[in-house]
């Protein structure tokens, strides 16, 4: 027995996490993940041209298609990945979840051959989050895809969609994003490969839009939790439980696995994200201040002009 109601099996209950990237949502997936009734995918949206085409490690450190809880997802799931063309999903996925179309998922508005497209997309998805709680037993999926238009495409597919808005700091986002940080995902003998880098100005503009898009889904009648990074960090056990309950479960007592500063983390089936996926035991949480002191005066003030509105509207001072 695993705990799973033919309810659950048939609408998947996904935790979908949005917002932009170097909010702290990897750390917060693993400590999410460390509850046995949660099973944590990673940035999913990236399965089909890394993990497939590109054979990049999963978060246990074997390559993807070596990894025993993958390869049952894709028996579950498609009777084997071999009978997925990732080639399609990839196109699929540049051209149509993009958040310039956010307007015509709530609309519906488009082509036949258009909503085909989005249904056979968003069922590859169902498919994923389906086998991998099936695999595992898990009553609830957790995808940190961020990918703000996608929970758009994914609502009313067959699935029990809740989304967690996961916002920090412009100011301290940009300064990540400037930063030079190295992809541990790669193949053996391979050239070192980096994370991308953008300047204050362009990030500044991806950290409104992203939030934006995922705001949006309120007007569609799906309001988000929304849990700010330095929430989290200053409180971990609260903010898991606070996103646990969420997700529809209960928490009774100390799990032993989270505390007030630290988290210890066990190999997770993470098959995209940031580098500390593949960390294992105990992790300090506290906040990361270096931006304070390592973003120059030209670029804080920037990132604060073209952001200020949204500062404001998520509790930050600009």
């Amino acid at each position: 027995m695993n705990g799973r109601s033919d309810e659950t099996a048939a609408r998947p209950r996904v935790l979908f996490i949005g917002g932009i990237g170097r909010s702290g949502t990897t750390v917060l997936e693993r400590s999410l993940g460390t509850d046995p009734r949660v099973v944590s995918l990673g940035e999913v949206t990236h399965l089909w041209q890394r993990s497939l085409l590109d054979g990049e490690l999963c978060g246990c450190g074997l390559a993807f298609r070596e990894c025993e809880f993958w390869r049952r997802v894709g028996d579950q799931g498609f009777g084997g990945w071999d009978r997925v063309d990732a080639a399609r999903l990839v196109d699929l996925k540049d051209r149509l979840d993009r958040s310039r179309h956010t307007p015509r998922y709530a609309t519906g508005a488009g082509a036949a051959k258009w909503r085909d497209d989005l249904q056979e997309y968003a069922d590859h998805y169902r498919r994923v989050y389906s086998a991998a709680l099936e695999v595992s037993g898990a009553q609830v999926a957790i995808d940190s895809s961020k990918q703000a238009s996608l929970p758009h495409i994914l609502l009313g597919q067959g699935l029990d969609l809740l989304v967690l808005h996961c916002v920090r700091d412009s100011r301290a986002v940009a300064y990540s994003w400037m930063q030079k940080v190295t992809r541990p995902e790669g193949r053996a003998g391979e050239e070192r490969q980096y994370m991308k880098q953008y300047s204050p100005a362009t990030i500044a503009g991806k950290w409104n839009l992203h939030n934006a898009v995922v705001d949006a889904l309120a007007l569609r009648g799906h309001r988000p939790l929304r849990l700010r990074y330095e929430d989290w960090v200053d409180d971990p056990v609260g903010s898991v439980a606070r996103v646990l309950a969420f997700a529809g479960l209960a928490v009774e007592g100390d799990s032993g696995r989270i505390g007030a500063t630290w988290v210890d983390l066990a190999p997770a089936h993470t098959c995209s994200g940031n580098p500390m996926r593949f960390t294992v035991g105990r992790v300090d949480i506290r906040r990361d201040q270096r931006w304070e002191q390592g973003l120059s005066r030209r670029d804080r003030t920037l990132v604060t002009a073209l952001t200020w509105p949204f500062l404001l509207r998520y509790g930050y001072r600009p």
